[in-house]
């Protein structure tokens, strides 16, 4: 049976979380595979994954220099280093959403990125990236 939008989202951000994670407290290398990662927290096989959910995550981690630069000049008083790593996986994934993976309103994901914050981080962080990504998504 195939993922719903909301559990593709929710893998995209767990995994990106758990790369950058991996990143800071280890030695700036994935601990594991992407590929094992992305089984672990879809509870599928890999193969059954969508291609939606590996391109986000994959390119999210592929360009992750180029986001965090797109940011950082409507950062104000942050820097990336300190925000959340929750938080930044949910702007690395919006930000690769909008940008690479396919044509959607940036209404659309803002919603998403604002309703995944809203679940699993403080609600101050929620209005953070509504904020942020407003700035950022533009094309």
């Amino acid at each position: 049976m195939p993922l719903s939008r909301n559990q593709e989202h929710y893998i995209i951000m767990t995994v990106i979380y758990d790369e950058l994670d991996d990143s800071i407290y280890g030695d700036g290398k994935s601990v594991r595979d992407a590929r094992e990662l992305i089984e672990e927290v879809a509870e599928i096989p890999y193969e059954e994954v969508s291609d939606y959910v590996k391109d986000t995550i994959f390119l999210s981690l592929q360009k992750y220099g180029e986001i965090v630069k797109a940011y950082e000049p409507h950062l104000k008083d942050w820097k990336w280093s300190r925000l959340p790593s929750l938080t930044r996986a949910i702007l690395l994934m919006s930000y690769t959403h909008y940008f690479y993976t396919e044509k959607v309103d940036k209404k659309v994901v803002i919603n998403i990125a604002v309703d995944l914050a809203k679940k699993y981080v403080e609600d101050k962080q929620a209005k953070f990236i509504n904020a942020l990504l407003d700035k950022v998504l533009v094309k």
